[in-house]
């Protein structure tokens, strides 16, 4: 049975307070971090189970310089209940893929059976697509990925050369029949219109994109008036039973300490959402266990605090709080100055 919301269910509670419980399995209120239980979602119509907090393997996990702490995190997150596990062909430390090639030494080896590992690629086209993932699965030292994304859509004229005869989405759908991959997704970071016609044409099993505060503002944040990612992309996700995964949930950290916002407030507001998991860029331990701790112990936010919180985001937002909404912002590397 699917546990998604329906669009008449989401638009209802997001005026009325959302039920964490409707979303997905309900949440531990239990304050013991080891004796409760990592909660688990279904990811759409895939058939996995996923933690509610997904372990991001990009920009602030490479921040993470100490490769035995970098290896410890990911033992950690395992141990916790972190089964979701994010990264990408472009996340980068110099010209190496660096975080898939950690994943390959530190996660696969070990726990490979136990997680759901999701990458992204970023070509358009089926050649260079082809490249793209052999070098993934040397990297990652796997033979299958689990969900396969379509890596930073943002215009419309991506979208249609994916969808192009010598486009890549043929070549997606060729490896899920082969099973090459589990699944087709799409992520994208600046235009929630884009993402919503990424899912019309594409097709996707699962979807990522931002959802904070920040994205939830009728009729769309002050500064970024196009974006409103809950209202575009969550009700037709619903409605056709695709995946949702938020990322950029604390704004890469921009968010945290203004106008006292809290990290808590932030995934607690976004795990609100019907949602099936939030992944988050780790970049220290502490960070895997603060994350851990809320998912075990968090509760629905009432639409009195969601509302308060929205109007703390749209007064402490300045114009660099979130970086991925600028033009030529590239994922994992910031905004290209070429």
């Amino acid at each position: 049975m699917n546990s998604h919301l329906t669009r008449r269910t989401f638009l209802t509670s997001a005026a009325g307070g959302a039920s964490l419980a409707a979303a997905g399995p309900a949440l531990s209120a239990s304050p013991g971090i080891e004796t409760s239980t990592m909660p688990l979602r279904p990811l759409g119509k895939t058939g996995r189970m996923v933690s509610i907090i997904g372990f991001g393997g990009g920009s602030r996990y490479l921040l993470q310089e100490d490769l035995e702490v970098a290896e410890r995190m990911i033992q950690r997150a395992i141990e916790l209940g972190i089964n979701y596990f994010d990264t990408g062909h472009s996340y980068l430390k110099g010209q190496v893929r660096e975080s898939q090639q950690r994943y390959g030494r530190f996660l696969i080896p070990r726990y490979r059976k136990r997680i759901t590992l999701s990458t992204k690629l970023n070509a358009r086209d089926a050649e260079t697509v082809k490249k793209q993932l052999e070098e993934t699965l040397d990297d990652l030292k796997t033979d299958r990925i689990d969900i396969l994304h379509f890596h930073g859509l943002a215009k419309i004229e991506e979208i249609d050369q994916i969808v192009s005869k010598a486009g890549a989405l043929e070549v997606f759908r060729r490896w899920k029949d082969q099973r090459v991959i589990g699944a087709i997704g799409v992520t994208g970071h600046q235009d929630s219109k884009v993402i919503l016609e990424a899912m019309k044409r594409i097709s996707p099993d699962c979807v990522m994109c931002p959802q904070n505060p920040g994205h939830d503002q009728k009729p769309g944040h002050p500064m970024y008036p196009g974006v409103d990612f809950a209202g575009d992309v969550i009700p037709y996700a619903l409605d056709h039973g695709i995946g949702l995964l938020a990322m950029k949930v604390l704004a890469q950290g921009n968010l945290i300490g203004r106008g006292g916002i809290t990290p808590e407030e932030l995934i607690r507001y976004a795990l609100t959402l019907p949602l099936d998991a939030v992944v988050i860029g780790m970049p220290s331990l502490d960070v895997v266990e603060s994350c851990a701790r809320i998912a075990r112990t968090i509760e629905p936010m009432p639409e009195e605090l969601r509302d308060k919180l929205r109007q703390k985001v749209a007064s402490a937002a300045t114009e660099g709080t979130y970086p991925y909404l600028a033009d030529g912002y590239i994922d994992g590397r910031g905004v290209a100055t070429s």
